[in-house]
């Protein structure tokens, strides 16, 4: 490869580098294991984050090609082998930890144990059977069912998709409901304010 070309190449793989796309893979890989979660509508938090990232793998390139003299080719296959599993193995334990040490200050403080997940995704994110009744603020049903998906709350829209239940909806009345929601002990209410309705939520 001439110099002209390898000139070409390595600025073309730089500029790519540089402008986010490999960090980008970082942060999507740590925000579907949940390890990174942004506020609602907070553009910011995002950008923050995968600029740190893309420091990472800036670093790591230069390294590998300045330090290391390792060729272009094999310095991004090194990289992108490090967005996938170096993100899962060493960058999601070491923010797990890092979250960790901060509770555990918190509490030694008298402070409450932080978590960084929408009250809904930390509902609804488990993998056993939910059956899920829908009430508005006049304790009426609205709907029922089990739960099939629910859209996360990374974009403050809410929704849900349920398959209907063994038994008509009309044999359910509020004051059963909650009395039998005080029963089992990994039940849970999820209030939403803002829509203005009640999920009892029935764990198997």
């Amino acid at each position: 490869m001439n110099d002209e070309v390898y000139k070409l190449v390595y600025s073309m793989i730089t500029i790519l580098i540089t402008s986010g796309c490999f960090g980008y893979i970082n942060y999507n890989i740590l925000e579907k294991l949940n390890v990174v979660v942004d506020r609602p509508n907070k553009e910011t938090d995002k950008k923050q984050k995968i600029m740190i990232f893309t420091g990472i793998n800036i670093s790591l390139y230069w390294v590998l090609t300045t330090v290391l003299n390792y060729e272009i080719t094999l310095s991004i296959m090194l990289i992108l082998l490090f967005d996938v599993i170096g993100t899962i193995l060493i960058i999601a334990p070491l923010i797990k930890l890092i979250d960790f040490l901060i509770n555990k200050i918190r509490r030694t403080s008298g402070q409450s144990y932080t978590e960084n997940r929408n009250t809904r995704d930390y509902i609804f994110n488990t993998n056993k059977i939910q059956t899920l009744f829908v009430f508005d603020f006049d304790n009426n049903l609205i709907t029922c069912g089990y739960l099939d998906y629910q859209q996360s709350g990374d974009n403050n829209y809410f929704d849900l998709a349920l398959m209907p239940l063994d038994h008509p909806e009309n044999q359910y009345s509020f004051e059963y409901i909650v009395e039998e929601v005080s029963k089992h002990e990994n039940s849970r209410t999820l209030v939403d304010f803002e829509k203005q309705i009640k999920i009892y939520i029935f764990r198997d």
